[in-house]
Parts: C-alpha cells; structure tokens; sequence
C-alpha cells in the first residue's frame, strides 16, 4: 500500500471530530497521567505545568495543519498530524495506565512499557 493510499484511507467522520479527537485524548493523557500520579504519591506541579505546556503546544501544533489545510488543501497534513497525536497519546494514556498497576496485558509488552517499582 503506497503513503498516498494510507492517507487517503485516513478519514475521520467530520472536520470537527479531526480537531476534538486529538484534543480529548490530550485531555485523557492528563487526567490519567494526574491519577497515576496520585496513586503513586508523585505529584508535582512543576511536572503538571511542563505538561500542561506541552499538550498546549502540541493542540497549536493541531490547529496549524488546519491553517495549511484551508490555505493550501494540504489535507493530508492536518490527518498526519491528528493521527500522529492521536497514537502518540494512546501510548502516553497506556504508558500511564501502566503505573498506575492497571495491567493492560500484552499491550504493555508490545509498547516496552515498564512500571516504575514503588
């Protein structure tokens, strides 16, 4: 299957459920990751700020392949981008559900995930 074919594959439902899905995994990598922090007795602001500046970052980044879509077509920028977040989130939420001691079973294996020992 050649690139040209994935990407034309790579469809979401709507333009809005493009922009949210990322944004609400971004928000699920936050909620999950303050939960296993809890858990874990690990919670630190500055931590919890550094991230939320990156999920800001990476919601901007979001929005500028939207901004090269409508100005130049380039739609398959703006799927890359969602889809890439979106993975990349799923493994943070997985990463997190991990050490929290949720067992996630042969995913975590597959994504070489280690939980941190209390």
């Amino acid at each position: 299957m050649e690139v040209n074919e994935i990407i034309n594959n790579l469809n979401f439902s709507s333009i809005i459920w493009q922009i949210l899905t990322p944004i609400i995994f971004s928000l699920a990598d936050i909620i999950t990751g303050f939960i296993q922090a809890v858990i874990n007795k690990n919670v630190d602001s500055s931590k919890m700020r550094t991230g939320l500046l990156h999920k800001i970052l990476i919601i901007l980044i979001v929005l500028l392949s939207f901004v090269l879509d409508m100005a130049f077509s380039l739609t398959f920028v703006s799927k890359i981008v969602c889809g890439y977040v979106v993975i990349m989130e799923i493994m943070s939420i997985t990463e997190n559900l991990s050490k929290a001691g949720i067992d996630i079973g042969k995913l975590t294996d597959i994504l070489k995930i280690k939980r941190e020992e209390e």
